[in-house]
């Protein structure tokens, strides 16, 4: 009897000295051999053993950063920055034309650019994607933040999706002059005529310091944007489906640029002595800059965004009479600090002077039915605060 015990008890301890011959512990944590490989790979709370003949997976995958959508006429136009070991993605939809819709997978794809057809007009749409491995992998990273889209009935997109893609490059995107130009500096370059965020931009942004100064980084074309960059790539993405070519866009000079879209019939300009009040989407041109307006606050102060030094953010006005504790300024300081803790941490100044009220020019859209820009979702009359929890606000 003690000899079958005894032979029992070897046999219940070899698979451990045969672990501890290979050099691993007794709990199977992750340990290297002197070539320096991993001998034992965490997938997902499995581990499995891996030898120079198995490759080496990640076992999470990122959620996809700088997830954008965009509408224009029956077509959902959607963007995303790449995820690392990452073989294809998958776009997940959910239409809330009339209620609140259930989630369908629409599309399995290795691009990070697709155009979804064939949409409702009228209809509203919200979005997510998330990376996922090859054929036969079970393998699911995490989604992406929701993004929502709604599509003109008549016109080419919408007043929403103006100003949620004017907000997707804040927080990630540094001040650089001359980003979005072209070389000869007459126009768009190919960052003003790009649909999507490029990934280079949070790239950049993720190594500056709360020192960042601008002018050691002039004309550094592809690393962020200029403000009449930014705004030429908010409105070449709220129009278009896909890359433009050299001669296309609308980054134009600061103080030219609300007439240079007046000019084109889609809306209204006026001299900055005569503004007298701020909607959303309004483009405010001036001296060496430009910006767009958020929404403005009872107290009279504006929200806006724009890319100033230190980069693309939101920032609050004072109020007419220059009271610097606006309710605009804390709206902009309590959404940066919200949605962009790291930016915010680095760059907390979020309050802008009296000039930008009485120094701007104004282009404001016309947004009825069939025009180039309509307000589908009613955002034209709202103020700074009501705008800031809509826009960019996904279930």
């Amino acid at each position: 009897m003690s000899a079958l015990l005894m032979c029992m008890q070897m046999c219940m301890q070899m698979p451990v000295l045969r672990r501890r011959e290979k050099g691993y512990n007794d709990k199977e944590t992750q340990t290297k051999k002197k070539d320096g490989h991993n001998d034992m790979v965490d997938f997902g709370g499995r581990r499995r053993r891996t030898g120079a003949s198995l490759p080496v997976r990640a076992a999470v995958l990122r959620a996809p950063e700088g997830f954008l959508a965009g509408g224009v006429k029956n077509k959902v136009v959607l963007s995303w920055e790449p995820v690392k070991r990452a073989d294809c993605y998958e776009i997940w939809e959910k239409e809330e034309t009339e209620g609140t819709g259930t989630w369908k997978r629409v599309r399995r794809t290795a691009k990070r650019k697709v155009v979804l057809k064939r949409k409702n007009r009228g209809g509203r749409y919200c979005y997510k994607v998330r990376a996922c491995g090859g054929p036969g992998s079970r393998l699911r990273g995490k989604y992406s933040k929701k993004q929502r889209v709604s599509l003109a009935k008549k016109g080419e997109s919408t007043l929403g999706n103006f100003l949620n893609i004017a907000l997707a490059p804040v927080g990630s995107t540094m001040y650089i002059w001359g980003g979005g130009w072209n070389r000869a500096d007459t126009g768009a370059g190919a960052d003003g005529r790009r649909i999507g965020l490029n990934p280079g931009w949070r790239a950049f942004a993720g190594r500056q310091k709360s020192s960042y100064d601008y002018r050691s980084h002039r004309y550094q074309r592809g690393r962020g944007l200029d403000c009449s960059g930014f705004v030429g790539w908010v409105v070449y993405n709220t129009f278009h489906t896909k890359n433009g070519k050299e001669g296309d866009g609308y980054v134009r000079k600061s103080s030219e640029q609300a007439k240079f879209f007046e000019a084109k019939g889609w809306g209204r300009w006026k001299p900055a002595f005569a503004v007298t009040d701020y909607r959303p989407g309004d483009i405010m041109s001036g001296p060496g800059h430009v910006y767009i307006v958020l929404g403005q606050c009872e107290d009279g102060s504006i929200v806006l965004v724009h890319s100033s030094p230190a980069g693309v953010q939101v920032c609050g006005t004072v109020t007419p009479s220059g009271n610097a504790s606006s309710e605009a300024v804390r709206l902009a300081g309590n959404y940066m600090k919200k949605h962009h803790p790291f930016w915010h941490k680095r760059f907390p100044d979020c309050s802008r002077d009296s000039s930008y009220l009485n120094r701007y020019s104004q282009f404001r859209w016309n947004v009825g039915p069939g025009e180039k820009l309509e307000d589908v979702d009613g955002l034209a009359e709202k103020g700074a605060a009501d705008v800031l929890k809509k826009i960019g606000k996904a279930p």
